[in-house]
Formats: C-alpha cells, sequence, structure tokens
C-alpha cells in the first residue's frame, strides 16, 4: 500500500470514530438552525436526519457511513432547495419531480441560465457519493443482529410526526415560502396524497350552493371601433420606487418609457419565477393561491379545463389572438395551455427564430413587429398579441450587453441589483419604442398596450427583507409580491380610468382592462369586475370569501371551470374559434 492511500486510510477510519461523527452532527445542527431560519422546525429536520440514518444502517450495519450518508443526502436536498429558493422563492417540492422533471426543456432553460449554480451541486454530490464509497470500505460492520437495527429504526421513526412543524399543519402552500430549507422536501411528501384525495380548495367548492350558469353570450360592441390589443409581459420587473435603496428608484419606470402610462401597483402571486403562474392568472381570471402547493403546476393540471378565458372573449368577437413567448411551447406546459384558453397562435423560441431565450427585449419587439406587419397584410381581422420579454431576467453574475452603458448607472452598490436595474432601464427603453412604432401606427383602428411585471427579481430579495422583514414571502399581500401595470392608449377613448385600488390583484386586471376600455364583456367577466369591487381588488384574499367562492362555483356551474367531475360540461372552444376564423 502506497503512503497516500495509507494516509487516507488512516484519515477515514478517524472520521469513523465516535467523537468525530459527534462533531460533524453537533456542526450539522447548527447547520440546521442556519437554513432552516426557525429553530422550531430543526427538531424535524433532524429527525429526518436519524431516520434516514437508521434506515441506511438497518441495511449495512455500517454506522459512521449511515450518519455520512444521511447528512449527504439530506445535505444535497437542501442546497437544492435553497437554490430554488433563492431564485424562485419556492422551496423544493417533491412535484417538481412528477410535473416538471419530465419536462426537457427545464433542462435547458437551467442548464442555459444557471450552470453556475448546477455545477457546484453536482461538484458536491460527486464528493458525497465518492466520500461514502470510500467510508464504506473501511468502516467495519458492527456486530448488531437485524432485530436489534430493526428497533433502533422503530424507536427513531416516531420522531417524525412527533417533531413535525406545527406550521405545516396548517398551510403547507406558505410553509414552501419560508425558506425552511432543509424540511420542506421532505413536508412536501404529505402533498402526495392529494394525487388520490381531492384536494381541499375543489371540496369547499363543492359544498357552496349550485348558482345560476353565466349566459353563453358576448358584448362585442361596435366591431367596427375595436382597437389592436397588446400585452407586454416585462420579465422579472417591478417598481424602484418601492425601494428606498434605490436612491433614484421614483420615476425609474418611465424615465426610460416616457410614453408609458403612469404605473400602478399590482400584486403577483409568485417571487423571482414563475412567469407562467402570473401570466395564467391574468388570462383566466382565477387566483393561483386558491389551488395551494399546486400553484406552479396549474398550466398543466388546468389545461383543457377552463373556458371564457380572456383570448376566448376576444376570439368570439373577431380578433386574432396570439402570443409571443422566449421559451419553447411545450415549456411547463404553457404552449398547449395556452392554446386551450383560446389563443390561436403560440409564436415559441422556434417561431421566432431566437438562438437562445435570454436575449434584449428588442429582438422579442422585433419579432412582435414583423409578425404584426404579416398580420396586417394577410388579415383583416383585429390583433390580440402578447409579448412576453426576458431581458432583466435572472442571473445577474455577468454584464450583458456589456458595452451598452444606461444613464445613471450603477443604480446600486450591490452588484447583482446593479446588473438587474441595468438591464430594466434597457429593457424599459426598448419597450419606449415599441410604444412610439403602436403611436405611429395607431391609425383609424386604434391601440391598447397593457404592460405588466410578472414577478420580482430574486435581486430585489434583500430590499423586500430590509421592508418587509423576512418572512414577506409568507404573507400573499406582502411587497414581496408587489409588482405593476401601465395602460397606454392611442387613438381609443377609454370607457374610464383602470380602478384605483391599491393594489390590485393580478386575477383581476384582465377583466378590468376590458370593461375600462370598452373591450368585449362576457357576463363572467362583468362579474369578476363586480366580485373586485367588492373584495377591493384582492382575489385570493378577499374578506367575503364565500363571495369570491359563489362566483367560482357560477363558473364551475356554467361550464367555465372543469374541477370536479359532477361539474358542468366544458364549454367547447372549437366554435368560437371556427366563427373568428370565418371572419377573416
Amino acid at each position: 500500500m502506497g503512503k497516500f492511500a495509507a494516509q487516507l486510510q488512516n484519515f477515514l477510519r478517524l472520521l469513523c470514530h465516535p467523537l468525530v461523527l459527534v462533531a460533524v452532527s453537533l456542526a450539522g445542527l447548527f447547520g440546521a438552525g442556519r437554513v432552516e431560519h426557525e429553530w422550531l422546525s430543526v427538531p424535524f429536520s433532524l429527525a429526518l436526519v436519524a431516520v434516514v440514518a437508521g434506515i441506511l444502517f438497518l441495511v449495512t450495519a455500517r454506522f459512521a457511513f449511515s450518519v455520512y450518508l444521511a447528512w449527504t443526502i439530506v445535505g444535497v436536498l437542501t442546497l437544492i432547495s435553497a437554490i430554488k429558493f433563492r431564485m424562485k422563492g419556492f422551496s423544493l417540492h417533491f412535484y417538481d419531480t412528477v410535473f416538471v422533471a419530465r419536462d426537457p426543456e427545464v433542462y435547458r432553460f437551467l442548464v442555459g441560465s444557471y450552470l453556475h449554480l448546477i455545477v457546484p451541486v453536482a461538484a458536491a454530490l460527486t464528493l458525497g457519493v465518492a466520500a461514502a464509497i470510500l467510508i464504506f470500505r473501511v468502516d467495519r460492520k458492527r456486530g448488531w443482529p437485524l432485530s436489534l437495527r430493526a428497533v433502533m429504526l422503530a424507536v427513531l421513526v416516531p420522531l417524525v410526526p412527533l417533531t413535525f412543524p406545527a406550521e405545516a399543519s396548517k398551510d403547507r402552500y406558505f410553509y414552501y415560502m419560508q425558506g425552511r430549507h432543509m424540511s420542506a422536501f421532505f413536508v412536501s411528501l404529505l402533498d402526495l396524497r392529494n394525487l388520490v384525495v381531492e384536494p381541499a380548495f375543489e371540496q369547499r367548492l363543492q359544498v357552496v350552493i349550485a348558482q345560476p350558469p353565466f349566459a353563453d353570450t358576448i358584448d362585442c360592441g361596435d366591431r367596427a371601433a375595436l382597437p389592436d390589443i397588446f400585452f407586454v409581459l416585462s420579465e422579472s420587473q417591478s417598481d424602484p420606487a418601492n425601494f428606498p435603496q434605490v436612491g433614484r428608484g421614483a420615476g425609474f419606470l418611465q424615465r426610460f418609457a416616457p410614453k408609458a402610462g403612469a404605473p400602478h401597483p399590482m400584486q403577483v402571486e409568485t417571487f423571482g419565477g414563475g412567469t407562467w403562474i402570473t401570466n395564467l392568472s391574468l388570462m383566466t381570471g382565477l387566483s393561483a393561491t386558491d389551488f395551494g402547493w399546486r400553484s406552479p403546476y396549474l398550466t398543466i393540471t388546468l389545461q383543457d379545463k377552463v373556458a371564457g378565458a380572456l383570448p376566448e372573449v376576444l376570439a368570439r368577437c373577431g380578433y386574432r389572438t396570439a402570443v409571443m413567448t422566449p421559451m419553447d411551447f411545450t415549456f411547463v406546459n404553457e404552449g398547449p395551455f395556452l392554446k386551450s384558453i383560446g389563443f390561436e397562435t403560440v409564436l415559441d423560441i422556434k417561431e421566432i427564430a431566437a438562438p437562445f431565450y435570454h436575449l434584449r427585449d428588442s429582438f422579442y419587439y422585433h419579432a412582435a413587429e414583423a409578425f404584426i406587419a404579416k398580420h396586417r397584410r394577410e388579415d383583416g381581422r383585429p390583433l390580440f398579441l402578447e409579448i412576453q420579454t426576458m431581458f432583466p431576467h435572472s442571473p445577474y453574475e455577468g454584464r450583458m450587453e456589456p458595452d451598452l452603458k444606461v444613464e445613471g448607472e450603477p443604480f446600486s452598490d450591490d452588484d447583482q441589483a446593479g446588473e438587474y436595474l441595468r438591464r430594466m432601464a434597457i429593457a424599459r427603453g426598448d419597450f419606449g419604442q415599441f410604444l412610439e412604432r403602436r403611436e405611429a401606427e395607431a391609425g383609424k383602428r386604434g391601440a391598447v398596450v397593457l404592460e405588466f411585471g410578472d414577478h420580482q427579481s430574486s435581486a430585489t430579495k434583500p430590499f423586500v427583507d430590509a421592508i418587509a422583514g423576512d418572512d414577506a414571502l409568507a404573507r400573499p399581500q406582502s411587497l414581496a409580491y408587489r409588482t405593476f401595470y401601465t395602460l397606454s392608449i392611442f387613438n381609443h377613448p377609454l370607457r374610464h380610468s383602470m380602478p384605483d385600488t391599491m393594489p390590485l390583484d393580478v386575477g383581476f386586471l384582465g377583466a378590468s382592462l376590458l370593461d375600462a376600455a370598452g373591450l368585449p364583456m362576457s357576463p363572467m367577466m362583468v362579474d369578476l369586475v363586480r366580485l373586485r369591487d367588492r373584495c377591493g381588488g384582492r382575489f385570493h384574499g378577499c374578506q367575503d370569501r364565500a363571495e369570491v367562492d359563489a362566483h367560482l362555483r357560477r363558473r364551475v356551474d356554467s361550464g367555465l371551470l372543469h374541477l370536479f367531475p359532477q361539474a358542468a360540461p366544458l364549454h367547447s372552444l372549437a366554435a368560437p374559434l371556427q366563427s373568428a376564423e370565418a371572419n377573416r
């Protein structure tokens, strides 16, 4: 045996010494306190480590190996959860492996954006496995019979329910937003029962008294006066005026896009990521938070279960409905979902010939201009087009468009926040140019441009924590979920201004726009406006929750929302879309 091999073996044997195992476990105890951000859930986290170690010891009879591998397994899951929470504001959940992990586009997105985070995780996992193999070889089997090891495990297992966090017993959805990096994944295993048990949200709606169905009509108004409608999803944008830490935050949004309407505060239901969650709520008039832990997966679970959404309403009045996304059609199933709610055309990364998804916003606006010009040459219908942008999206370790300097930068002493705000300034300049084109081309038809921030950036988290506290993500009405919308009108009269609710929940934004701009309205959209006023602009957090449930039950009874078997059959989208096609 060589000298190095002998030294390595001696070191590994030292690691197997009981005192070293105690020291490592004590370090793990203090580490658990750091990554859980709350000592009350630490006993549960430690019980999990003990049970995993007990299972391994039952199988292998190697004590040191079992302890180290248990810490490695839980540690890697904790690291992944912490990274996901930092980027998306939502801890690792078991259903990520059920719904999202099977989507190859998710892996392309992660590798393209977060390779600098994936590499350390992969390295830690590789080192952990290698160390476990080496320790397995030097760790001697204990002479404990299988029956004694089984008794040991039987003693450890009850510790898990005994130490289960009370917070997770009440509402697990918000538990995943509290930064419980070590315990969240294991807590999420309890949600497995929802694969076979009907969720509480659906159970609650089923006991609501049956409601009279909405009439299957659309008020199109004067079809000859219908304007083109443009939605601009301003990726990761929020109003810097909300953060005193940004020295020139006041007026930031309009400084770089002067033709944009005044920003209005809006409340969304996701932080740091999950663009599709905000977009789904806007288009359908639903609160994603109502669905609890299923919120990130609704584009999968609600496909073909929602009718009467905003694009369908417009399509039934002759609009061509299209959406342009920087991602692949299948990414988190958003393309198929958008098709199912009435979008006739989905222009994904392939359709717009984007070399990569994370490009300057001017690329997407140029692609949109080409589509608009082609549509006007070939199609006489008014156009409803949503443009999803990407430039201010994380990560912020590198300077995108490095040679482009923005007046006023750096906007923050923090490097990541400074790069984020710089990208946002560039994105708003590109948006301003898009508005100039809309003004120049408004002509007889007119144009309505609704812009909205889909969620805050991970770069604003320190700002939010300093103002709203470390638990801001666990409070749906906190500053962490505050973004904005702007409304810009060109050659089209407004019926009345948008509501002055401070702030407006995103689920009410679509109906509010249709109402204020005198655009096509369905009875369901009219009722959403009524509900908005009744609830003071809050959807999930409405104080009169019975009124919200009655509205949702009425949608179910109208065949506009299929959530349980006895619901009315879903209205078909085929007839309205065929009718729209006939109007071309």
